[in-house]
Protein backbone atom coordinates (compact mmCIF):
# COMPACT_ATOMS: atom_id res chain seq x y z
CA UNK A 1 0.00 0.00 0.00
CA UNK A 2 2.88 2.60 0.94
CA UNK A 3 6.38 2.79 -0.95
CA UNK A 4 9.10 4.40 -0.22
CA UNK A 5 8.37 6.94 -2.71
CA UNK A 6 4.71 7.67 -1.15
CA UNK A 7 6.09 8.23 3.06
CA UNK A 8 8.49 10.50 1.17
CA UNK A 9 6.23 13.23 -0.18
CA UNK A 10 4.69 12.59 3.01
CA UNK A 11 7.46 13.23 5.44
CA UNK A 12 9.47 15.14 3.11
CA UNK A 13 13.06 12.50 3.33
CA UNK A 14 12.66 8.83 3.65
CA UNK A 15 15.90 9.18 6.53
CA UNK A 16 13.09 11.02 8.52
CA UNK A 17 10.63 8.32 7.98
CA UNK A 18 12.71 5.32 8.45
CA UNK A 19 12.93 6.82 12.45
CA UNK A 20 9.81 8.73 13.11
CA UNK A 21 6.79 6.64 14.17
CA UNK A 22 4.36 7.28 11.44
CA UNK A 23 0.16 6.37 10.35
CA UNK A 24 0.04 6.86 6.64
CA UNK A 25 -3.50 7.33 5.58
CA UNK A 26 -4.64 5.69 1.99
CA UNK A 27 -8.14 5.34 0.49
CA UNK A 28 -11.52 5.77 2.48
CA UNK A 29 -14.56 4.02 1.39
CA UNK A 30 -17.80 3.20 2.33
CA UNK A 31 -17.80 -0.34 3.28
CA UNK A 32 -21.55 -0.64 4.33
CA UNK A 33 -24.42 1.24 4.70
CA UNK A 34 -27.87 0.65 5.05
CA UNK A 35 -31.45 2.78 6.05
CA UNK A 36 -34.43 1.18 6.83
CA UNK A 37 -37.82 2.90 7.29
CA UNK A 38 -39.74 1.49 9.92
CA UNK A 39 -43.04 3.23 10.80
CA UNK A 40 -45.97 4.03 7.83
CA UNK A 41 -46.10 6.47 5.68
CA UNK A 42 -47.67 9.02 7.56
CA UNK A 43 -44.55 9.26 9.52
CA UNK A 44 -43.64 11.83 6.17
CA UNK A 45 -46.80 13.64 6.28
CA UNK A 46 -46.85 14.62 10.16
CA UNK A 47 -42.97 14.84 10.52
CA UNK A 48 -42.08 14.97 14.18
CA UNK A 49 -40.77 18.75 15.28
CA UNK A 50 -38.55 17.18 18.10
CA UNK A 51 -37.24 13.72 16.93
CA UNK A 52 -35.46 11.79 19.25
CA UNK A 53 -31.95 9.76 17.69
CA UNK A 54 -30.02 7.46 19.49
CA UNK A 55 -26.41 6.76 17.93
CA UNK A 56 -23.68 3.83 19.19
CA UNK A 57 -19.99 4.24 17.13
CA UNK A 58 -17.34 0.71 16.84
CA UNK A 59 -14.24 0.95 15.66
CA UNK A 60 -12.50 -2.27 14.12
CA UNK A 61 -9.54 -2.73 12.75
CA UNK A 62 -7.80 -5.75 10.93
CA UNK A 63 -4.49 -6.41 9.50
CA UNK A 64 -4.03 -7.27 5.72
CA UNK A 65 -1.87 -9.78 5.66
CA UNK A 66 0.62 -11.35 8.04
CA UNK A 67 3.47 -8.94 9.32
CA UNK A 68 2.38 -6.50 6.92
CA UNK A 69 2.45 -2.55 8.16
CA UNK A 70 -0.90 -2.09 6.98
CA UNK A 71 -4.41 -2.01 8.24
CA UNK A 72 -8.13 -1.33 7.50
CA UNK A 73 -9.72 0.45 9.78
CA UNK A 74 -13.64 0.54 10.28
CA UNK A 75 -16.11 2.90 12.05
CA UNK A 76 -19.30 2.05 12.46
CA UNK A 77 -22.15 4.02 13.22
CA UNK A 78 -25.67 2.69 13.94
CA UNK A 79 -28.23 5.07 14.40
CA UNK A 80 -32.29 4.79 15.67
CA UNK A 81 -34.59 7.87 15.35
CA UNK A 82 -37.38 8.36 16.96
CA UNK A 83 -40.60 9.94 17.29
CA UNK A 84 -40.60 12.75 20.02
CA UNK A 85 -41.32 11.41 23.53
CA UNK A 86 -44.99 10.65 24.39
CA UNK A 87 -45.76 13.16 27.93
CA UNK A 88 -47.90 9.64 29.15
CA UNK A 89 -44.00 8.16 29.62
CA UNK A 90 -44.86 5.41 27.20
CA UNK A 91 -41.82 4.65 24.59
CA UNK A 92 -41.44 6.62 21.36
CA UNK A 93 -42.21 4.93 17.93
CA UNK A 94 -39.32 4.30 16.13
CA UNK A 95 -38.79 5.78 12.77
CA UNK A 96 -36.04 4.20 11.18
CA UNK A 97 -32.30 2.55 11.79
CA UNK A 98 -29.32 3.45 9.73
CA UNK A 99 -25.88 2.06 9.56
CA UNK A 100 -23.00 3.32 8.02
CA UNK A 101 -19.40 1.55 7.95
CA UNK A 102 -16.64 4.19 6.74
CA UNK A 103 -13.11 2.40 6.38
CA UNK A 104 -9.65 3.69 5.35
CA UNK A 105 -6.78 2.07 4.81
CA UNK A 106 -3.65 2.96 7.24
CA UNK A 107 0.10 2.18 6.98
CA UNK A 108 2.05 2.00 10.31
CA UNK A 109 5.69 2.92 10.09
CA UNK A 110 8.53 2.77 13.25
CA UNK A 111 5.00 1.68 15.04
CA UNK A 112 5.75 0.18 19.02
CA UNK A 113 3.86 -2.01 20.56
CA UNK A 114 2.65 0.62 23.43
CA UNK A 115 1.09 2.99 20.80
CA UNK A 116 -0.29 0.63 17.98
CA UNK A 117 -3.50 0.17 19.36
CA UNK A 118 -4.47 4.14 19.69
CA UNK A 119 -3.03 4.96 16.20
CA UNK A 120 -5.69 2.85 14.96
CA UNK A 121 -8.59 2.77 17.28
CA UNK A 122 -8.09 6.24 17.91
CA UNK A 123 -6.30 8.69 15.72
CA UNK A 124 -7.58 6.10 12.38
CA UNK A 125 -11.21 7.00 13.40
CA UNK A 126 -10.70 10.45 13.78
CA UNK A 127 -9.90 10.81 10.47
CA UNK A 128 -12.41 8.48 9.37
CA UNK A 129 -14.94 10.52 11.34
CA UNK A 130 -16.57 13.96 9.19
CA UNK A 131 -17.17 11.76 6.24
CA UNK A 132 -18.80 8.78 8.12
CA UNK A 133 -20.86 11.79 9.64
CA UNK A 134 -21.80 13.59 6.66
CA UNK A 135 -22.56 10.80 4.86
CA UNK A 136 -25.13 9.28 7.79
CA UNK A 137 -26.49 13.06 8.08
CA UNK A 138 -27.32 12.56 4.09
CA UNK A 139 -28.68 9.09 4.20
CA UNK A 140 -31.35 10.44 6.90
CA UNK A 141 -32.01 13.70 4.92
CA UNK A 142 -32.47 12.05 1.65
CA UNK A 143 -34.63 9.40 2.90
CA UNK A 144 -37.03 12.24 4.55
CA UNK A 145 -35.95 13.01 7.61
CA UNK A 146 -34.06 15.41 9.53
CA UNK A 147 -30.47 15.00 9.15
CA UNK A 148 -28.84 13.62 12.17
CA UNK A 149 -25.86 15.98 12.84
CA UNK A 150 -23.58 14.29 15.52
CA UNK A 151 -21.20 16.28 16.96
CA UNK A 152 -17.43 15.45 17.16
CA UNK A 153 -16.93 12.71 19.13
CA UNK A 154 -13.61 12.07 21.56
CA UNK A 155 -12.57 8.79 20.56
CA UNK A 156 -9.39 8.31 23.54
CA UNK A 157 -12.12 8.30 25.83
CA UNK A 158 -14.28 5.57 23.72
CA UNK A 159 -10.76 3.41 23.66
CA UNK A 160 -10.16 3.97 27.44
CA UNK A 161 -13.37 3.08 28.42
CA UNK A 162 -14.21 0.13 26.11
CA UNK A 163 -10.66 -0.90 27.14
CA UNK A 164 -10.95 -0.38 31.06
CA UNK A 165 -14.70 -2.61 30.48
CA UNK A 166 -12.73 -5.30 29.07
CA UNK A 167 -10.19 -5.76 31.90
CA UNK A 168 -12.74 -5.96 34.07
Amino acid sequence: MVDAGTIETVTGSVGNARSAVQMVAGAEYLRFSSLQCIDDPGTHIRQPIHAESKVAIDVGARQLGENSPDFEVTLTLRCQGFQEMPVDGAEAKPLFEAIVTWAGLFALQNSTAEIFETLLLVDAPRLLFPAARNYLANMTRDAGYKPVIMQQVDFMALWRSRRNAAKS
